[in-house]
């Protein structure tokens, strides 16, 4: 509780006085306190009671309350603005180191409907000024004897005290903020019963409460338990029971809660991090897997269309690389979510919609979960009126746009359709927009879908690379806009020139892939082109095969046995600076710029042999150069 200087009093006390005349006449000091804390109005007896001139009771005007009961009398205070009459027992500390025993009584006054002052009434409970030893002994006994157990009044863990008969008799100002009822809600209504409290664990209880009136046992430490509250959020906590003794007689039992619902949580959090890894790894291996066989398809494919003129089997082959393209598209947003092929921070050249479509594959996983359940069904529904690149951080653009869809999506409640639409007018902008439905959410409904960001705004995290978010509701729908700024936009990606020609002819190629199908793929073509190929299963046996004859192109893949790609391509390096260094690699490897000196150029498989043999040639027509 705020006070204001004397003069200030003593001037809103001229103006507001005769507001409040009816107080003038009491000798009980009367004020009344504003919403901001502060002193509004004293009366007479208030103001001799603090500044009567009386140097024995003159007042340090900063702490005219003892340190132990400042917190109680901000709770009360606090209590009376939200509407509860209440009262509570300070002592006034004089500068002269005595001390001044006080009820202070507290009641809420209306201006209409809502609440905007505080009436305090001060009763001093002894003339008297005692000493601070016996003033104390006196107010703890009275205190014990009007208030209860001062734990009630001020524990931060809930607490609540059942009878013999296991109703619940008292409870603590925690228990209430905990639970979501009010004392009065709690122990006059019978809101709340050790049944609708703990639901399935309450027999348990009942069993450890009956054992402590008993005598059987002096405490029981019973665990965990589950605890409803009034908005239906599940809380777990950890109860001790303890009994209430008085005159050598068990009158009543506490429960003493710890809350540890956050706990939990992240126990679970981590434990499903853990399932998460092991899964993904072991997804990681599997596409590696896959990745190598959709690159041997699309090899095959290619070098049969050279050869073949018949129309029929031409579109037969073409039918197995589109086939095979398109799962090799699938495994690429895979691995790009799971593993990330791109550095954070990274700037990158992308097609927009191709962004936008792997953030509607990665949200399709999590609507796939909610429909095994059949608790969601989602639809999605796309429309693209642009064709825009964008030179930006592309892993994170794909977070946010998944992040925009999955929070859209949360105004689902059963099913229902998500609507994306990529437009350009005067800006480019991307609208995620879904319709309410009518009836509101049932209790028991499913659980949001998670955002990415931990809970982060996301329209914080989409400042770090300009994007602005626009957020758009009503009772119908739900629509979120990300506009794109034109500085992060280009007509078309940045692309190579066609007129580079496969000059890949009288090389010595050293080829290195423990995968035999891929092996004679390359080394088949490489021949045919006029050049000298040389083929290793492992990374030792290439070493002593460039030592012995040094190559102009080096084509590895990362993942052979006993060396990586990158590390062959390091030793390669030093033996033959100019040597060109080709990497494939079905795994997403995240941090491949770093070794630009030591890799020339990096392919992830599955790749098409027509950009293998175009950027190929580009690097030696520069090398020549």
């Amino acid at each position: 509780m705020s006070v204001e200087s004397e003069n200030s009093i003593e001037e809103s006390a001229g103006t507001i006085t005769s507001d409040f005349q009816v107080f003038e006449s009491l000798k009980h000091p009367v004020s009344i306190i504003g919403k901001d804390g502060l002193i509004k109005y004293g009366n007479r007896a208030y103001q001799e009671f603090f500044n009567a001139g009386n140097s024995e009771i003159r007042l340090d005007w900063e702490h005219p309350f003892f340190p132990e009961y400042r917190k109680r009398i901000a709770q009360s205070y606090m209590a009376a603005l939200h509407g509860s009459e209440k009262r509570c027992f300070a002592i006034v500390n004089s500068p002269g180191g005595n001390h001044i025993p006080v009820e202070i009584h507290l009641f809420p006054m209306f201006s209409g409907s809502e609440i905007d002052s505080i009436l305090a009434l001060m009763i001093i409970v002894d003339d008297r000024l005692l000493s601070f030893d016996r003033s104390t002994l006196s107010i703890i006994s009275e205190e014990n004897f009007q208030y209860d157990n001062l734990h009630l009044e001020f524990s931060p863990m809930p607490i609540v005290r059942v009878s013999d008969e296991l109703q619940i008799i008292k409870c603590s100002h925690s228990f209430e903020g905990f639970i979501g009822y009010s004392a009065d809600e709690i122990l006059n209504e019978k809101a709340v019963t050790l049944d609708t409290l703990f639901g399935t664990d309450a027999e348990r209880i009942k069993r450890a409460a009956a054992g402590l009136f008993s005598g059987e046992t002096t405490f029981r430490r019973i665990g965990e338990a589950k605890v409803a509250a009034r908005d239906e959020d599940k809380k777990i906590v950890n109860l001790t029971i303890y009994p209430i003794v008085e005159d050598k007689e068990i009158t009543a039992v506490e429960i003493i809660m710890e809350d540890i619902t956050k706990i939990k949580e992240l126990k679970d959090k981590v434990n499903a991090a853990s399932r998460i890894r092991l899964f993904t790894d072991i997804t990681k291996g599997f596409l590696h897997t896959l990745n190598n066989t959709l690159n041997v398809i699309l090899s095959k494919t290619q070098l049969l269309l050279q050869v073949t003129e018949k129309e029929s089997v031409i579109e037969g082959i073409q039918m197995i690389e589109d086939s095979a393209l398109e799962i090799a598209g699938q495994v690429k947003r895979i691995q790009n979510f799971i593993g990330g092929a791109q550095e954070p921070g990274e700037i990158m050249v992308e097609p927009l919609v191709d962004i936008i479509e792997d953030s509607i594959e990665f949200s399709k996983m999590q609507f796939k979960v909610y429909n095994i359940d059949n608790t969601k069904h989602i639809r999605v529904e796309k429309k693209y009126f642009s064709g825009m690149y964008v030179n930006t951080n592309t892993r994170l653009l794909r977070e946010i746009i998944t992040s925009i869809i999955l929070k859209v999506s949360n105004a689902i409640q059963k099913s229902g359709t998500v609507s994306i639409t990529l437009r350009q007018n005067h800006d480019l902008h991307l609208v995620v927009e879904a319709e309410k439905e009518p009836a509101p959410a049932a209790a028991g409904a499913p659980p949001a879908f998670v955002n990415i960001f931990s809970g982060t705004d996301i329209r914080q995290v989409a400042e770090n690379i300009n994007l602005k978010i626009i957020e758009e509701e009503s009772p119908e729908s739900y629509a979120i806009k990300a506009i794109f700024p034109s500085r992060i936009l280009i007509d078309r990606e940045k692309r190579e020139s066609d007129d580079i020609e496969y000059r890949l002819r009288d090389l010595d190629i050293l080829i290195v892939e423990d995968e035999i199908p891929l092996q004679k793929i390359l080394s088949e073509m490489f021949d045919k082109m006029g050049n000298r190929v040389f083929v290793c299963g492992n990374g030792k046996a290439a070493v002593e095969e460039f030592k012995r004859k040094q190559y102009d192109v080096l084509i590895t893949d990362y993942g052979i046995p006993g060396i990586t790609g990158i590390e062959l391509s390091a030793r390669v390096k030093e033996i033959k600076e100019s040597t060109i260094t080709i990497l494939l690699s079905g795994w997403m490897l995240d941090n491949v710029r770093a070794y630009k000196n030591t890799v020339d150029l990096f392919l992830p498989k599955p790749f098409k042999l027509d950009v293998l043999l175009k950027k190929m040639a580009k690097l030696l027509s520069e090398k020549r150069k």
